[in-house]
């Protein structure tokens, strides 16, 4: 379905059309793009963003990118922590909480938290979006219609004060919050918001200040405060007040001051941009109306707790686009895409929010006197090592895993779990990470050798062998998957397993089922 657009200009056969050009709506741009998918991408704002807003790429994330072929400039445009010691302002730097991501090195490369701007974040998305080819982004242009139908969905725009008509096989809404799709729709905006009412600030360090360990945190009866490092020279501070600071958005200099001194110290600052905001539990109970879709903010906002609100809209579309691009290729939509809105309402609704809104309630809405100990209790719970790797697994996000969907039957083993990233040893004595071998498309990963009683051929032409003569997993962590020396393994484009079998039979129509297709390719 070409994408057409009124008033004599016609886009280059996009057959999705996407309504945001924020961090969510640019992911599934480049998403759908790995996938030889066309997109158009309207944005009624001139630009990306140009604050720093959601300030951390989780691990989960940075796997996300790396299928993209991106991760490595995230790195050098960011922060890796590969330890986290949360530092008691309030106490000659004593540790609060302290996170050793390294943990996780058997299941994944380079564990750790990415502190990053947003605008960066949306700068290298845009660029590696543009420099595929497949994405035709339009800004200043303001949805204000959308019709959808059976076969296509059309979107009236209003572009240099033109109408215009765009019409494209699908629509996703990645349009925040406030987002005009979803209303259009008529999906309500279900939830909560928190009496909490915390000021947010960036602001420049030019003295030794900038050099203080951090992340930092204090405790007092104003409030929990919080800082961490963006980049040289720029901090965000966040305090989360005991008291309700009224319904405005203006942030008193005093304020400020006080929360600067709390956590770096008495001395001047420059501030980049403060403001207070309210936090919201709250999720669309459809992501999916026909053929048009919702994904990020549009469909569901945490609170920041965590910082895994961003960072789930990217994995939205990381989900998305493969069903996109398999719906548009003759694969059954309705399974197809029935499937995101399963898949990603559990994790987001029930997982994520779960897990930042304990967060919220435990400490942050806490009363003063309570919070020492409840990071005293945190303390003590993460030095018990099942414990700690839970909890590290959740805060990188790499344990988000789909339970059942129209794609998914609960009842095969390893159905829906993540696929981890053991390092790999290759035939020629060299260690690979599993994810670098990773195709676009699926992949059947061959453990143990097919043997004499294997399938005749198999039904992926993309297929990784590990056992003797091929990779060596020396973790052990994919024949774990099977439960067995031998057997297989099928992993979808989002790295996703749909199942693990020793058993070959069936597994050409199991392929096929799991793709949402009656024809599989490569």
């Amino acid at each position: 379905m070409a994408g057409n657009v009124g008033g004599g200009d016609t886009s280059a056969a996009a057959s999705v059309a996407i309504v945001g050009a924020g961090p969510v709506g640019l992911a599934l741009a480049l998403a759908l793009a790995r996938q030889g998918v066309r997109s158009v991408v309207v944005e009624r704002n001139a630009s990306t963003s140009e604050h720093s807003k959601a300030a951390a790429v989780h691990l989960r994330t940075r796997e996300v990118f790396r299928q993209w072929g991106i991760e490595n400039r995230f790195l050098e445009a960011g922060i890796l922590r590969t330890r986290l010691k949360l530092h008691d302002a309030g106490s000659g730097d004593d540790s609060l909480i302290s996170l050793d991501f390294g943990e996780l090195e058997s299941e994944a490369d380079r564990p750790g938290m990415l502190f990053i701007e947003q605008s960066r974040t949306e700068a290298l998305l845009l660029e590696a979006v543009r420099k595929s080819g497949m994405c035709d982004v339009r800004f200043g242009a303001e949805v204000v219609g959308i019709d959808p139908g059976d076969t296509a969905v059309v979107l009236k725009v209003r572009q240099d004060g033109e109408p215009r008509r765009l019409e494209t096989a699908f629509v996703v809404g990645c349009d925040g919050a406030g987002s005009f799709v979803r209303d259009a729709l008529g999906l309500p905006f279900e939830g909560s918001t928190y009496s909490l009412r915390p000021m947010l600030a960036d602001v420049h360090v030019r003295d030794e200040r900038d050099a203080l360990p951090w992340p930092r945190a204090r405790n007092s009866p104003d409030g929990l405060a919080f800082t961490f490092r963006l980049r040289p020279g720029l901090w965000r501070l966040i305090r989360l007040e005991a008291r309700d600071a009224g319904t405005g958005a203006e942030v008193r200099p005093e304020a400020l001051d006080r929360v600067v001194a709390d956590l770096l110290g008495p001395g001047e600052v420059e501030v980049v941009w403060a403001s207070r905001f309210r936090i919201h539990r709250r999720a669309s109970p459809r992501f999916r109306v026909g053929r048009v879709l919702l994904a990020g903010d549009a469909a569901h906002v945490h609170s920041p707790a965590g910082g895994q609100g961003m960072n789930a809209g990217i994995q939205d579309a990381h989900n998305l686009a493969w069903k996109l691009a398999y719906a548009l290729r003759g694969g059954d939509v309705d399974r197809l895409l029935d499937s995101y809105d399963a898949e990603r309402r559990e994790v987001v609704v029930q997982e994520v929010s779960r897990y930042t809104d304990f967060v919220t309630r435990s400490a942050l809405q806490a009363p003063t006197f309570l919070r020492g100990a409840v990071f005293a209790l945190w303390r003590a719970a993460i030095r018990i090592p099942r414990i700690r790797r839970t909890v590290l697994r959740r805060a990188t996000m790499i344990d988000l895993d789909y339970s059942a969907s129209p794609l998914i039957d609960a009842g095969l083993r390893a159905a829906g779990v993540r696929l981890p990233n053991p390092a790999l040893h290759s035939p020629a004595g060299t260690i690979v990470r599993l994810y670098d071998l990773l195709p676009e498309g699926p992949v059947i990963i061959e453990v143990g050798g097919g043997g004499e009683d294997g399938p005749a051929g198999l039904p992926l032409e993309n297929v990784i062998r590990i056992g003797p003569g091929d990779y060596l997993d020396k973790t052990g962590a994919i024949a774990g998957l099977i439960g067995g020396p031998r057997g297989w393994v099928l992993v979808r484009p989002d790295a996703h397993v749909a199942w693990a079998t020793t058993d070959p039979e069936g597994i050409h129509d199991a392929v096929t089922r799991a793709l949402g297709s009656e024809s599989v390719g490569s």
